[in-house]
């Protein structure tokens, strides 16, 4: 039991010992220089005050115990010396740490610390750690930026998925995400001709669009025509300007410039390029990898966007032929898309809007009646009035000519109109029963353009009407059938059916 508490009282001995020591590693620069100082100064003076006055007393001679005396005066006046420069240095040591935790948890790196001493390395330490916290303050603006970059370039992203020319969008979304990484004035995306010797821009970003829009060159002419020609980047500097190629070749004088091909399976498609560096005298290696890596993307984009294309385009010329084999089963309705095309292409006109959207309207018109195809033809032909569970199915013909041009995923307006020309202002139409500004402006065109047509040409179970006649017919549905400002604008445009007959030939 006595060995026991014996060894048990030896542990705690060492326990708090090693306490000790761990609380003086712990504790502040103040303390540990206190301890040193003690260790260092203080233990020693004692020892010697203690042999001048017992032991050396009696084998030395008083003048060389006065001078022993001045000795430890003068080592006392060292060792409080020293002791006061150890805490100054601990003073601004402490001052520092405090300062840096100050301005570590406030997060203001713009602030900066100061020395407190005028010794070389505490003037070091502190220039080091406002080089540290400044390098730091710039990094994290950069990472903000980059931030705010992906955000803008998530939402443009969003946009462009729901757009209905993605391939356009997505384009210039790369275009301008380059511009901005690479920190370039401008952009641009040039494509070869499908067959020829010259390269056109597609799409531009940036300062000098409008000229850079207009850039057309020869395979092999400059530097962009020397990428296409040789499918190798090119990168081009104020401090290694390449003299083979004019500096002014893409409409205005460049500093810098870097472009790279597009490749796809061994076909040079065109090219991507930024110009002028903002900040340094030209792109580096690091800016052509990942240049090269969004054009590889960009290529496989453009392919892939050239395939649906020419895919759509066979697909349109098909149901085009379809519409006209619907066309071509009555003689009364021969020329009636053509007809109702060209009326709807003159009001849109007369309607300010865009060439694409003209033309987009103008082949809905002519697609409008494509679902008839599905209908009996003892419905379709039908020489006398509908009865009502034959209208029921002629009605059919609207939904099943959308589900027709449904694979064509860049046609949505057009899909609408074929699908929507039968609504009535009112809203007592079909398919969809809409009301107003609910049906698109484009089927409200068809609607009129249709309606017009058909009154005034021959049917089996009338004669055509007059212009004067269908006008004042269409007038007085103007708000139950019609939309009243489609139906002013179109009599404003139409003035007679020789007139119209003329203008759709």
């Amino acid at each position: 039991m006595v060995n026991f508490i014996l060894d048990r009282r030896k542990d705690l001995m060492g326990e708090i010992k090693w306490a000790k020591i761990q609380s003086i590693e712990k504790s502040g620069v103040h303390r540990k220089m206190g301890i040193a100082f003690l260790m260092m100064s203080l233990v020693p003076i004692m020892v010697m005050l203690y042999l001048v006055q017992y032991p050396l007393q009696e084998m030395l001679t008083p003048s060389w115990i006065s001078y022993i005396h001045w000795l430890i005066f003068l080592m006392i006046c060292a060792s409080l010396t020293g002791y006061w420069l150890n805490r100054r240095i601990a003073s601004a040591v402490s001052s520092m740490a405090k300062d840096a935790k100050e301005i570590v948890q406030g997060g203001d790196l713009r602030r900066t610390l100061t020395a407190r001493d005028e010794a070389q390395e505490i003037g070091e330490l502190v220039r080091a750690f406002n080089r540290i916290t400044k390098d730091l303050e710039h990094k994290i603006t950069a990472l903000e930026q980059s931030k705010r970059l992906i955000q803008d370039l998530f939402q443009k992203v969003g946009t462009a998925i729901t757009s209905a020319e993605k391939i356009d969008n997505l384009l210039t979304l790369a275009i301008e995400a380059m511009v901005n990484a690479l920190e370039a004035e401008s952009g641009l995306l040039m494509l070869q001709e499908e067959e020829g010797s010259q390269v056109k821009t597609k799409l531009a970003c940036g300062l000098h669009r409008e000229a850079l829009l207009g850039l057309v060159i020869k395979k092999g002419e400059g530097a962009l025509g020397w990428v296409v020609a040789k499918g190798k980047t090119l990168t081009v500097t104020s401090s290694a300007p390449d003299f083979r190629f004019d500096p002014a070749e893409i409409g205005a004088p460049y500093r810098s410039l870097m472009a790279v091909p597009l490749r796809y399976q061994g076909r040079i498609l065109g090219l991507i390029g930024v110009i002028n560096k903002k900040h340094r005298h030209g792109f580096g290696k690091d800016d052509e990898l990942l240049l090269e890596n969004v054009a590889d993307q960009v290529a496989v984009a453009v392919e892939n966007s050239r395939l649906n294309a020419s895919a759509e385009k066979t697909y349109f010329e098909t149901i085009s032929a379809l519409a006209i084999a619907v066309e071509a089963k009555d003689a009364y309705t021969r020329g009636h898309l053509k007809r109702v095309s060209d009326y709807v292409e003159r009001l849109a006109r007369e309607m300010g809007f865009d060439p694409k959207v003209i033309q987009m309207m103008k082949d809905g018109a002519f697609l409008h009646d494509l679902g008839k195809i599905a209908i009996p033809d003892s419905i379709l032909l039908k020489p006398g009035k509908l009865t009502p569970e034959e209208m029921e199915i002629m009605k059919d013909h609207t939904v099943i000519g959308e589900n027709i041009i449904a694979p064509l995923s860049s046609f949505k307006e057009l899909r609408v109109m074929v699908r929507h020309h039968q609504e009535w202002f009112n809203g007592t139409g079909y398919p969809d029963h809409l009301k107003g500004d609910a049906i698109s402006i484009s089927a409200r065109i068809l609607a009129v353009a249709d309606v017009y047509d058909a009154l005034t040409t021959d049917r089996p179970y009338r004669k055509a009407l007059s212009h004067e006649t269908a006008a004042k017919m269409m007038q007085d549905e103007a708000g139950t059938h019609f939309d009243p400002k489609v139906v002013d604008l179109f009599f404003k445009v139409i003035h007679s059916v020789g007139e119209a007959r003329r203008f759709a030939a």
